[in-house]
């Protein structure tokens, strides 16, 4: 009875990607590989770890003081 719409289909190809769709590809692992962070798991998760667990060591024990009272 009603026919649905179909969404319009556009060709559109900006001008700017035309000219280095080749290069597009070829280039995308080095930028990728580029700019990711080198190494920031290693530097960081240990430090984390440590300060994480000196936290939650406080809380325990002042969890525990105030039990007392």
């Amino acid at each position: 009875m009603f026919t649905q719409r179909k969404n319009k289909q556009f060709g559109y190809k900006p001008r700017y990607l035309q000219d280095s769709e080749a290069q597009n590809g070829e280039n995308m692992g080095a930028k990728w590989r580029g700019a990711k962070r080198p190494s920031a798991k290693n530097g960081k998760s240990p430090s984390r770890l440590v300060i994480l667990s000196v936290v939650l060591i406080m809380v325990i024990v002042i969890w525990k003081v105030l039990d007392n009272y």
